[in-house]
């Protein structure tokens, strides 16, 4: 039996406007640079040995319509002048041989990097349930716009790599 464990992952984020809520998503996903993908929502493990790459080079390891696993943070408003943002945090272990655990957080009113910590909290607190004494690394992404006329979304996105079949 073949087990989809992914080997690395890629964070990033878009920002997209629209007189439509569909379309305003649509182009945040386009503006990460993920538009082109079918997208899955999984729940928030990095698996263990999963190594974090830049995101120019996890896009070209990826084909128009593939199913993208992703751990997915977004918000949206048609509110003019409201600040949004969405994040994702992430706490690894001190061992790699060990899991860790992503953490999307999205809110109004605060900027991104308000909201970056909280979810670095959120995904250290998962972390701390564990027994080997905490996270050893803390990272992640967040992004955050001002909405104008109609709607405005921000999205963030862990997004997973499989190994080559």
């Amino acid at each position: 039996m073949r087990h989809l464990v992914p080997e690395k992952l890629f964070f990033t984020s878009g920002v997209g406007r629209h007189a439509d809520h569909l379309v305003s998503f649509g182009m945040a996903l386009r503006d990460a640079g993920i538009e082109h993908l079918n997208l899955v929502m999984v729940s928030s493990i990095v698996p263990p040995g999963c190594q974090i790459i830049p995101k120019v080079e996890g896009i070209p390891e990826l084909e128009s319509g593939e199913i993208a696993f992703v751990v997915l943070s977004r918000n949206a408003t048609d509110e003019p002048d409201r600040l949004i943002s969405a994040s994702i945090g992430c706490a690894l272990p001190r061992d790699a041989g060990r899991f860790g655990y992503l953490a999307e957080y999205h809110t109004s009113g605060k900027n991104k990097d308000e909201t970056l910590e909280y979810a670095c909290d959120l995904a250290t607190e998962m972390y701390a349930t564990l027994a080997d004494g905490g996270a050893t690394k803390l990272t992640g992404i967040a992004g955050d716009a001002v909405s104008g006329q109609g709607w405005t979304t921000a999205i963030c996105a862990a997004v997973f790599l499989m190994p080559e079949v």
